[in-house]
């Protein structure tokens, strides 16, 4: 398989998300500078609770332009509030039709989902009951990402540690299949999620197959959702990786990484090492 270009969100340079206009230059400039592809936009970036949200984007896309590296995918907001408050859905709806609006203007080739779903006890958990709450929830961002000509992508799930005996929707790449396939959309497979929620990695993305159009790259120990670096987890990258040969994926290596505690003197060489094993890891795709 040939060599996959790489991406990764803007946290890589600072975590000071204060300055909206620096925070987006900065870090598309260290982008460039250190060896990235394309770049990947957080949603959560942007106020989507009014209709004000349109010069922000306006600027990614003149930053964008000037540093000649591309916003290719975003994350659409999500909310672990919506399966807890129901007064809380209408709200969050509004924002997320915002945002899809605002992905399309940035025109990326794909925008993530997630479903709405909770762990629940197995002894309360209902498949049907929480397919039919997730097609609900993400049909009508579907219809609206149709109409403007944005393609939506829907996540795998993971359980919330400490919910033994539990399962949450999605986890599982059936129901995820069924899910993107009923809305007749792609899937974003994320390896940390896959790590805490599959036993096979390789055997969960065959089964996704060409489903796949996107990544997020992580790491953690299999038991939270750590967003820690490549091989410094338990994630099985020669089996994940091999997954990707099977899926016959061609599309960005794409990074999703917590940043937040990182001193700002190591963040070029923090860089480096994603990109060095970004590219260690595509030798693993036979």
């Amino acid at each position: 398989m040939k060599e996959l270009r790489i991406s990764s969100a803007l946290n890589l340079h600072t975590n000071d998300k204060s300055n909206f206009e620096k925070y987006i230059s900065e870090g598309l400039a260290f982008h460039k500078q250190n060896g990235f592809d394309a770049a990947d936009f957080t949603m959560s970036l942007v106020d989507f609770s009014n209709d004000l949200w349109q010069p922000k984007i306006e600027y990614a896309i003149k930053a964008s332009d000037e540093a000649g590296i591309r916003f290719e995918v975003a994350h659409l907001p999500f909310s672990g509030r919506l399966c807890k408050e129901p007064d809380f859905v209408p709200i969050f709806n509004a924002e997320m039709h915002r945002a899809i609006d605002a992905a399309a203007l940035l025109g990326v080739d794909y925008a993530v989902m997630h479903p709405n779903t909770t762990t629940l006890p197995i002894k309360k958990y209902n498949a049907a009951e929480q397919r039919d709450s997730v097609l609900f929830h993400l049909a009508p961002f579907v219809e609206h990402a149709n109409r403007v000509g944005l393609n939506v992508i829907v996540e795998n799930m993971r359980m919330v540690p400490g919910a033994s005996y539990s399962y949450r929707y999605c986890q599982a790449p059936e129901e995820l299949c069924d899910v993107a396939d009923t809305l007749g959309i792609g899937i974003c497979w994320d390896f940390g999620h896959a790590n805490i929620s599959v036993p096979s990695q390789s055997k969960s993305l065959a089964y996704v197959g060409k489903r796949l159009k996107l990544l997020h790259v992580n790491d953690n120990t299999g038991i939270d959702d750590d967003h820690i670096p490549p091989f410094t987890g338990s994630v099985d990258w020669r089996d994940a990786m091999h997954g990707l040969a099977l899926a016959e994926y061609a599309g960005l290596f794409n990074y999703e990484l917590h940043t937040t505690k990182l001193p700002l003197a190591v963040r070029p060489a923090f860089a480096k090492y994603m990109i060095d094993s970004a590219r260690e890891m595509m030798t693993y795709i036979e």
